[in-house]
């Protein structure tokens, strides 16, 4: 859910670049007055603008005439706090009367121009994101054709439809979407990339709440046409627009946005110096790993969020046909349930031992960070293999990023043999995530590491 609570703050961010640059440009024109002080000063000023004036609100919905009006407004609310701010700041925000006729009638324009480019292109280029949801429409052929032209073409529908079941309707086609039959739904959420559930259903003849519980058991948010039902549901909900429809989404977490903004800030910000730290090492790690004659780097095919695939990287600790010997030592797992591991590991080289007991082979992962595949604290992602195993319970600890670290790495994970704990111990974490939590769980990661407890 958190792509939607997005949207306004990445328009406000373009809009602040083409702020910036315009006043930036017009410093060169000398009767304008404009100084440097006075570009940062029309930056704040446009936050602030853009969030009294409401310019954000229904930005995909509307056409090009309420467009400009809502252009209008907003410029005539930055003229006034432009005037304020000129008055009561004076030798700190110098700006001519000139300057500011020519920066406003500038921007008026540039702005009405980026808000059509946007709204034209915006389908296109949100598709194309790394975190860009996936989500399956479940309808039925009476209404199939309407809805889904909506959802493939609206502005405002939060990610991609990427796959129709037609319930009943077994031998339905689409050249654009993929085609679940009724009765591979759940396995097709559970084992394919779902980041969201869209049910258009009439409420004669099924049963949406069955349907919605469904999806919520695995962490998969389901958003519900409301003309679908007639009776109220007892969960969490949000309702809101979506193609033209009223809709309500029913989701077993919606996260504070900020907290979200700032989990990706702390994530970079931790990348870039864990890199640091991996770089330095490297230089110690890398000649002493290769002397076997395989690489440094172990790269692997994990599963992320919602079960997207990316390539996860480690300092090799493991001989370098570990792989190949994995199904010989299946007997030997210690764990039951989705995940191996095993005491005193035969495929673990020496130089292993040591960077696995030191957290030092995690150290590549900052990468993976750094460009959004896993977070700094989440839940460990699986390989394919443990993967395919998975039951839709068991995929909810995948409805939240991968983590470096997390609830079961500092709960004592080499005393823990049942993957069912870990799974409690990601659902638990999941259940109450705020970014407080995060920097909790950080805190006790560098304690774990340093005292070298839990791992093996």
């Amino acid at each position: 859910m958190e792509g939607r609570g997005l949207y306004n703050i990445t328009l406000a961010l373009l809009q602040s670049i083409l702020v910036s640059l315009l006043a930036y440009v017009l410093i060169a024109i000398s009767e304008t007055d404009i100084v440097l002080n006075t570009v940062f000063v029309l930056f704040f000023l446009h936050f602030v603008t853009f969030y009294i004036s409401g310019y954000g609100k229904d930005f995909f919905k509307r056409g090009q005439y309420v467009e400009l009006v809502k252009t209008i407004k907003y410029i005539i609310f930055y003229a006034l706090l432009i005037s304020f701010s000129s008055f009561f700041l004076k030798e700190k925000f110098v700006i001519s009367r000139r300057g500011m006729v020519y920066f406003l009638s500038l921007y008026s324009v540039l702005n009405y121009l980026l808000s059509f480019f946007v709204k034209k292109y915006w389908r296109i280029f949100k598709h194309n994101l790394k975190g860009s949801r996936n989500i399956l429409l479940i309808t039925a052929m009476s209404r199939t054709e309407k809805v889904l032209d909506r959802l493939l073409t609206a502005n405002d529908v939060p990610g991609r439809i990427v796959a129709v079941s037609v319930l009943d309707m077994p031998e339905f086609t689409h050249d654009k979407v993929a085609v679940v039959p009724r009765e591979q739904l759940l396995s097709y959420a559970t084992h394919g990339v779902v980041d969201e559930v869209f049910v258009n259903l009439p409420s004669e003849g099924y049963d949406i709440e069955t349907v919605i519980s469904q999806f919520e058991i695995m962490g998969i948010d389901v958003t519900v046409n409301l003309n679908t039902f007639d009776k109220s549901l007892g969960r969490d909900k949000q309702i809101h627009g979506m193609a033209g429809l009223n809709v309500v989404t029913f989701s077993t977490n919606f996260y504070n946005p900020s907290h979200i903004i700032a989990k990706r800030i702390l994530d970079i910000c931790g990348a870039i110096v864990g890199l640091l730290l991996c770089g330095i090492a490297s230089l110690f790690l890398v000649p002493l790993i290769r002397k076997d004659g395989g690489p440094a780097i172990f790269a692997q095919t994990r599963i992320g969020k919602n079960g997207r695939h990316f390539t996860f990287y480690k300092f090799r600790s493991m001989c370098i046909d570990a792989e190949d010997i994995k199904d010989q030592l299946m007997e030997q797992n210690t764990m039951q349930g989705g995940m191996f591991k095993m005491d005193n590991d035969p495929r673990v080289t020496k130089i292993g031992h040591f960077i696995r007991k030191t957290s030092l082979d995690e150290l590549p992962q900052f990468w993976n960070v750094l460009i959004g595949d896993m977070s700094l604290v989440g839940t460990r992602p699986p390989t394919i293999d443990e993967y395919e195993k998975y039951t839709p319970e068991q995929k909810r600890r995948l409805s939240f990023k991968p983590g470096i670290t997390g609830l079961w790495q500092i709960s004592g994970r080499s005393a823990i043999t049942n993957f069912d704990d870990v799974v409690k111990l990601d659902v638990a974490y999941i259940d109450g995530w705020t970014i407080w939590k995060d920097f909790e769980i950080l805190l006790k990661t560098v304690k774990v590491v340093l005292m070298r407890d839990g791992a093996k």
